[in-house]
């Protein structure tokens, strides 16, 4: 009769329509027809008004009912009460004197039934609380017992790098090759680490390793129960020294591989870059420590026994104190990015036990193998991984070389001076500590991995040139280099590990630093007598070592590989969007 008064007018997902009652139907028609146009579209916006007004009223009413789809709300002028509260009904007693009726639907899903609202309130309120964010302050005990293991381990590294000499005079033969045969004992057992953690968990692999650690170190430093005192008062022999260097090589997969999941496991995701560069590079400091208090122990047979016996003892400390206080994980994990990734790891264990053939073939063939030959297939295949393993690989390969052959560098810059050689060698190992706990807690807040890394890269190939050409240059120059240089190539390490953490999300962090490690010590041991021989060598255009050009060369290539990358960080990703 009247088509724009009998269209449905829709507001905000909610149709209502317009029915003129029969009684009021002839007197409505008479009056549009007999008034002007802009009283007849006045008089329609205003019943349009009304109708939005009480669609909005009864699609209030509709979602408190859970009413089934397409469900009426008021049906007409006669209808029974459905339940309403006074308010309403003083609506529908209004309805009635103006004799027309609206009727009000929405588009809804069915409603479900009682208990199953309650079961996936259950599930919610369930997954609330299993992703409840909380960080524990035993994070801090982990990362202490972490970092100490690993100072210690590399204090046992480059022990004597401080005192050749007197090495040299008891057991004839040169330091370096027990760097060595270290190295290569780290490289083997970096292979088998990420397995092993795997298997048996975080907190049993680490007081392990801590006890296998501590037993090499007594080895070295010879075992003689003496008036209970269990070390003997002279140097035991070469056989005991290799063996005990190798078990203490065999442990340090165990405290260098783990820093990222530790951090994963244990720090929010504002803190792990900050924690990793702690617990990665608190080696660093056991170097600076094996050159301050070796210089000082170990200059006759009596002191480097009396300096090794000194790193049993602590060894011992911390191993009792990491086998009461040392835990696996929190009660819950500390980002959401970890929340998603134990969800994942969950679901493959559960079908790998429960022989899921369908979920296995979802998965991939080898994504269930927690072997390291199948994770690094895994890892070669991934964008991104690569350029921070260089860059990782080329800055442990620089700071080990040149912790080193610290004592020759600076011999040729005219410190004669053994003690203090030893005191700016502590000074660049304690320069990669501080600069990588600055550095790491800025790139936690910023994210900006690849900016930061490229700058630290180029400003050491800068700083190696003075170090290099230490003959002709300033003794000045060439020991305020070492130092900045500790401060740009030390954070390399950290940063790059957590990067490559970053694309290869949902990998395991362990393993992805354990093949870090295996790269970077392999490639370590390689260099260490190629440096050596080219260090002997003539100077290069007259004023560069040799040595030193080489490492010049490393950079400069890693640095042109690293410009390359261009790769999502999933596990920033991840967090973003969980939240």
């Amino acid at each position: 009769m009247f088509p724009s008064l009998s269209r449905g007018v829709e507001c905000g997902g909610v149709m209502t329509s317009f029915s003129p009652s029969p009684s009021s139907s002839g007197t409505l028609a008479t009056s549009l027809a007999t008034a002007p146009s802009n009283v007849v579209s006045k008089a329609r916006m205003m019943s349009t008004r009304r109708v939005e007004l009480k669609s909005a009223s009864r699609f209030r009413a509709s979602k408190m009912l859970r009413c089934c789809a397409m469900t009426p709300i008021v049906r007409n002028s006669s209808s029974s009460s459905f339940g309403y509260d006074d308010g309403e009904k003083a609506d529908k007693k209004a309805m009635r004197k103006r004799k027309s009726s609206f009727v009000i639907t929405r588009a809804i899903p069915p409603t479900l039934v009682p208990e199953d609202e309650r079961k996936i309130e259950d599930e919610n309120k369930d997954e609330n609380e299993d992703t409840q964010i909380i960080l524990y302050s035993q994070r801090w005990i982990q990362l202490g017992y972490l970092a100490c293991l690993a100072l210690i381990s590399d204090w046992v590294c480059f022990s004597v790098a401080a005192t050749p000499g007197t090495w040299d005079s008891i057991f004839h033969r040169s330091p370096e090759t027990l760097i060595d045969v270290f190295l290569f004992t780290n490289v083997a057992f970096c292979f088998l680490e990420p397995q092993i953690v795997g298997k048996f968990g975080l907190r049993k692999v680490v007081t392990s390793a801590a006890a296998l650690m501590t037993f090499g170190c007594a080895l070295r430093s010879g075992l003689e129960f003496n008036d209970f005192i269990p070390f003997a008062s002279f140097m035991p022999s070469y056989t005991e020294e290799v063996v005990g260097t190798i078990m203490v090589g065999a442990a340090q997969p165990f405290f260098q591989c783990t820093p990222t999941l530790l951090s994963s496991r244990w720090f929010g995701k504002d803190e792990r870059a900050l924690s990793t560069s702690i617990a990665i590079n608190a080696n660093q400091i056991g170097i600076a420590v094996a050159f301050i208090v070796g210089g000082l122990m170990g200059q006759t047979n009596e002191g480097l026994n009396g300096y090794f016996s000194l790193i049993t003892l602590l060894s011992g400390i911390v191993t009792i104190g990491a086998f009461i206080q040392f835990q696996d994980k929190p009660p819950t994990p500390p980002s959401l990015s970890q929340v998603q990734q134990e969800k994942e790891r969950k679901r493959r264990c559960e079908a790998e036990e429960a022989g899921d053939v369908d979920a296995l073939q979802e998965m991939g063939e080898d994504e269930l193998e927690l072997n390291f030959v199948a994770l690094c297939k895994r890892l070669i295949k991934t964008p991104g991984f690569w350029q921070p393993t260089a860059a990782f690989v080329a800055s442990i390969a620089i700071s080990n070389n040149v912790s080193a052959f610290i004592g020759t560098t600076l011999g040729k810059a005219g410190v004669e001076n053994a003690f203090e050689a030893d005191e700016f060698g502590a000074a660049f190992q304690l320069a990669i500590m501080f600069g990588s706990i600055f550095l790491g807690g800025y790139v936690d807040r910023s994210k900006k991995y690849k900016p930061v890394s490229v700058a630290l890269i180029i400003a050491s190939i800068f700083l190696l040139m003075p170090i290099g050409a230490g003959e002709v240059m300033p003794d000045a120059y060439v020991l305020c280099s070492l130092v900045f240089l500790g401060l740009t190539v030390g954070p390399v390490q950290p940063i790059c590990a957590e990067l490559a953490v970053e694309v290869s999300y949902p990998e395991d962090e362990n393993g992805v630093v354990a093949l870090q490690q295996v790269c970077g010590n392999l490639f370590s041991a390689i260099l260490v007598p190629i440096l050596a021989y080219a260090a002997s060598g003539d100077l290069i255009f007259g004023k560069l070592s040799g040595d030193y050009a080489i490492l010049i060369v490393l950079g400069l290539v890693t640095l042109g590989y690293f410009t390359t990358f261009d790769a999502p960080l999933k596990r920033l990703e991840a967090d973003k969007a969980t939240e």
